[in-house]
């Protein structure tokens, strides 16, 4: 038995990961990592291989590429023996209504499918992330600004994030991707290579490709050992966090306890009242009993001084909303919708030329695209915004400028804003855009951004 497959094994006792005698879902897209964990898992000497099921999720991204991945997949379970299941969709599309990005969206495609498929089989999934991948998603949600849950990065079994029902284990995550390419090489295993890991347009490929490189060089590679060390420490505190915040009596008094027990008692209630946390929400509940912040329209929360988040009533003045929509720019277009506005982008290679052969249309403006980044976030006016309308020598508060134009008090904080990237605003419904983000000569791509609603 190779060594690495007697390593998965172990793994996999010491786990749990495959008690009994169900099925096993064994996700393959294809791709170096998965097909070596299939090939791990089918090793005579395991005792699985009866049990194994391969499934592959066509994304439809890349035409006939895809189409041959799932060729080339349903062609290693039959050399296997094994039973083959096969599903397609299309991510762009759900990509473009939902506006959370293609990646998200194949995301989603891909796991309600293996979700039908346990729930059919009655099995448990197996994923080939892998240690590699647990460091890029350390520096991808620290880079995202999160807690200790979030940088503690995937689990080694872990419910579906589609269906709490359906189980997923990691049998590589304790295994640096150099043993796993070290295993393909000595088995003549064959492998399909998916060109978009490869495009740094996506914020997971840049850190694979761009940042994990200089960071090696830097500091070597036994920094990563540490990463894998402090995400190991960040879950052991996030467990501690969660559990006094389940079980908390209500004594000592909210305002007693600690402030990372604060937050986690609120996000469980919000979690627990189908409302999207934020850290912004979370803090502004936490830190002001009866403070009323709308957080759909509508729809407004409050503390109270026992600590538990509630409804509440509709007030003459309305509390500044905190709901907000983060919006990837990745791809060629995207749709999406907040605070009763739909929302349509797209991206136009060209500069100012391009710019000046555009039609003038309702509801649309033009952006320098590379000037918003890869990501923006829409949301409402929030105290201390201030705004440079294009031509605008400074910024100016942004109450200022909705006296100047004279929008009636009421209908300023619902007005739907949009942070680029680095946090400034570029657009603000009924203004004129950013000075920083209009199209100028040096301008290499636009972005059409228009609204209805």
């Amino acid at each position: 038995m190779h060594p690495l497959a007697e390593k998965v094994g172990d793994i996999s006792r010491v786990q749990n990961f495959f008690l009994g005698t169900g099925s096993i879902i064994v996700a393959v897209s294809g791709g170096i990592d998965s097909i070596a964990l299939l090939y791990l898992l089918a090793t005579p000497g395991l005792n699985l291989r009866d049990r194994l099921v391969v499934a592959h999720f066509n994304h439809q991204l890349r035409g006939a590429d895809s189409d041959a991945d799932a060729g080339f997949v349903g062609q290693a379970a039959e050399r296997l023996g094994l039973p083959f299941e096969t599903d397609s969709g299309d991510a762009r599309q759900l990509a473009a209504e939902t506006g959370d990005g293609i990646e998200a969206a194949a995301r989603q495609l891909r796991h309600q499918f293996f979700a039908r498929l346990a729930k059919r089989l009655t099995a448990v999934v197996a994923l080939a992330h892998h240690a590699d991948d647990q460091i890029e998603t350390f520096f991808l949600r620290l880079l995202r600004g999160a807690g200790n849950r979030g940088l503690a990065g995937m689990q080694p079994s872990a419910p579906s994030p589609v269906d709490s029902g359906v189980t997923l284990v990691r049998p590589l995550l304790g295994i640096r991707r150099d043993e796993i390419v070290g295993f393909a090489t000595q088995e003549k295993i064959e492998f399909r290579e998916d060109t978009t890991n490869a495009d740094t347009r996506f914020l997971r490929n840049r850190i694979r490709h761009e940042l994990l490189p200089q960071f090696a060089g830097k500091f070597g590679t036994a920094a990563s050992r540490q990463i894998l060390k402090a995400m190991q420490l960040a879950g052991d505190a996030a467990d501690c966090i969660d559990d006094l915040a389940a079980e908390w009596p209500g004594e000592p008094p909210f305002e007693q306890l600690p402030i990372a027990v604060q937050r986690q008692v609120v996000q469980r209630q919000l979690f627990a009242m189908d409302v999207e946390s934020s850290f912004d929400l979370v803090e502004g509940l936490r830190l002001e009993p009866g403070r009323v912040i709308e957080v759909a329209p509508g729809k407004r929360l409050q503390r109270n001084t026992d600590g538990q988040v509630e409804l509440a009533a509709s007030v003459a003045e309305p509390e500044f909303s905190l709901a907000r929509r983060e919006v990837s720019l990745v791809g060629q277009a995207g749709e999406t919708e907040f605070a009763g506005l739909k929302i349509h982008w797209e991206r136009l290679a060209g500069g100012l030329g391009k710019w000046r052969e555009l039609d003038q249309a309702e509801n649309r403006e033009v952006f320098d695209a590379k000037m918003l980044g890869q990501a923006i976030t829409l949301r409402h006016w929030q105290p201390g915004d201030r705004f440079q309308p294009i031509g605008q020598a400074a910024t100016a508060k942004l109450q200022d400028l909705f006296v100047n134009k004279k929008i009636p008090k009421a209908e300023r904080r619902q007005l739907v804003a949009a942070e680029a990237a680095d946090g400034r605003l570029f657009w603000v419904q009924k203004l004129r855009i950013a000075d920083g983000s209009k199209v100028t000569g040096s301008t290499r791509e636009l972005l059409l951004f228009s609204w209805r609603g």
